[in-house]
């Protein structure tokens, strides 16, 4: 192949850099699918190379645009798992959402005797990441193009595991004192959505008086099946987990069961779905979706899909399922995919748990100033939601006449390219990378500030739990946790409502409160859960 991991971008022409790219994509195309795979490492680091010598982007549109029209001109010759590695170069690198749409396309289209189940299975969570940590390449096309991926795959599991032999389980036959809860993945008390499993276990044990028994999956990035995807995603996965038979939470002690890291098997399906025959539990409660095995086990007894993603439907094939907010139009569509009846969504507030501060820290000791306004923005995929039009805000808040500071507290890769190009924002910014406890470092912060994105529901509740209101648009999980009372509808509203904050002490005192009001809703599970699982527990069809 040549040398193709030397930067070319930068340094010489278009029509030399496309004849380097035309000669290594001619040389990819005759290989076969094992002689790619071999040597994928090789095209991967070039593709880096070039992303890297490309950022800041907003510095080299016209480059970005050009190199993705040359890698896509004849991608109708090239075999699947190769159009399928560049378009998803194309989708991050340009983060144009007609690249998404066009890689999603292929994905469904790929024949099965070229990318199989596993690999598809792989793919679909390669893309269920990488659209969401980016709003740009989000669409319903998508949406709709993911639903259909994984009903087609959940059909064809079905035949895998011959579900026929498994048969439905009347009320009569079940065990009421008894629920299985779905994840697929289990990881650190520090992570959202494992806290949420352990939220949700200890109020069906402790207050509905149900034995749960907790089954990490490991579906969820699996690399069983990887395929060529540009800088693919992988899901955290506990190995010393594996052995751990109980777990401890709040007090009660709750039956912990991990699959080994080779999901999806065919085989462990299988015993989990003879374990739910055997024993008969009530219900299932998938938390999360996007998890063949809990929905394959969820065809014996009724299911509950409890989502992660607040402010969006999961994508499941459960008969039940909670979210945050109403249907809207194109909903119908996805649930009529994936074969589940709008009237079995129920709307119902998310709730949150936290871990506990153990920590207490002055604003000098973290470096802030005593007379700034602190606006915190925090996440664990900074570097890919935090968009140059909120920066550009940002930027010019700290240059008014207002003192502001802004804490990005979290993983933001690149922090430092990507800030240099405000230079006034940077002489006012703090980078706390990852914080053991979060809840010491958002107590001496004033205002939770929010980028547009899906995520960040759980530091969003976090902060209006220390009282700290906060400034969001109307989109994404921290909108669903906060309210309509903190919405704004663009930058420039939000950029306002940040100077009222500061200069309107009475409006900071008065937002303060409302938001502890809101946290305590947000934190109330023993309300929320409970009745909603009892709401759906009278439905005819979990009978």
């Amino acid at each position: 192949m040549g040398q193709p991991c030397e930067g070319i971008l930068g340094d010489i022409g278009g029509n030399v850099m496309w004849s380097i790219i035309e000669n290594l994509l001619s040389e990819m195309r005759q290989k076969t699918i094992e002689e790619y795979y071999a040597d994928f490492a090789r095209l991967e680091g070039w593709l880096r190379d070039q992303e890297r010598l490309l950022t800041p982007k907003k510095d080299h549109r016209n480059t970005i645009v050009n190199l993705c029209e040359n890698l896509t001109l004849e991608l109708y010759t090239y075999p699947a798992w190769m159009k399928i590695h560049l378009l998803s170069f194309c989708m991050k690198c340009s983060e144009e959402r007609k690249y998404a749409e066009w890689l999603m396309q292929e994905i469904l289209e790929a024949d099965y005797d070229a990318l199989g189940e596993y690999n598809k299975y792989f793919l679909y969570w390669q893309m269920t990441s990488g659209t969401f940590d980016n709003a740009n390449l989000q669409s319903e096309t998508i949406d709709k193009g993911k639903a259909r991926l994984y009903r087609e795959l959940f059909d064809s599991f079905y035949q895998a595991v011959k579900v026929d032999t498994f048969p439905y389980l009347p009320v009569e036959e079940r065990n009421r004192d008894l629920v299985f809860l779905f994840t697929s993945q289990f990881l650190t008390e520090v992570h959202g959505p494992t806290k949420t499993v352990c939220d949700r276990a200890y109020f069906l044990q402790h207050d509905l008086k149900k034995k749960a028994v907790i089954i990490n999956t490991g579906m969820l990035l699996t690399q069983k099946g990887d395929s060529p995807f540009y800088n693919r995603a992988e899901g955290g996965y506990m190995e010393k987990y594996t052995k751990m038979k109980h777990l401890k939470f709040r007090g009660e002690t709750f039956e912990y069961v991990q699959c080994e890291n080779n999901m999806p098997d065919l085989d462990t399906i299988r015993m989990l779905m003879r374990r739910v025959e055997e024993e008969k539990p009530y219900c299932i409660i998938n938390i999360g979706g996007g998890d063949l095995c809990a929905d394959l086990c969820g065809t014996i007894v009724p299911e509950i899909t409890i989502t992660t993603v607040p402010s969006e439907l999961a994508v499941t094939t459960g008969t039940f399922q909670v979210t945050e907010r109403d249907l809207k139009a194109s909903d119908y569509e996805l649930l009529q995919i994936l074969g589940v009846k709008p009237e079995h969504v129920t709307k119902a507030l998310f709730t949150f748990v936290f871990k506990q501060q153990n920590c207490y820290f002055t604003r000098k000791e973290l470096g802030f100033s005593e007379e700034a306004m602190i606006l915190l923005v925090t996440g664990w995929r900074l570097g890919k939601e935090v968009q140059d039009d909120f920066l550009k805000m940002l930027e010019k808040l700290v240059c008014g006449k207002d003192l502001i500071e802004v804490v990005f507290m979290g993983l933001f890769e690149d922090y430092k390219q990507t800030i240099a190009s405000y230079p006034k924002l940077a002489e006012q910014c703090h980078y706390l990378e990852y914080q053991a406890d979060a809840l010491a470092v958002t107590e001496c912060c004033d205002l939770y500030v929010n980028p547009k994105r899906k995520g960040g529901g759980t530091s969003s509740a976090e902060a209006l739990f220390m009282g700290l209101p906060a400034v969001t648009l109307p989109y994404g999980d921290v909108a669903a946790a906060v309210g309509e009372r903190f919405w704004v509808n663009d930058y420039a509203e939000m950029a306002d409502q940040i100077i009222r904050y500061c200069r309107d002490k009475a409006y900071y005192e008065t937002m303060s409160k409302l938001a502890k009001e809101r946290a305590a809703a947000l934190t109330d599970s023993k309300t929320h859960f409970c009745e909603t699982f009892q709401k759906i527990e009278r439905d005819p069809e979990f009978l």
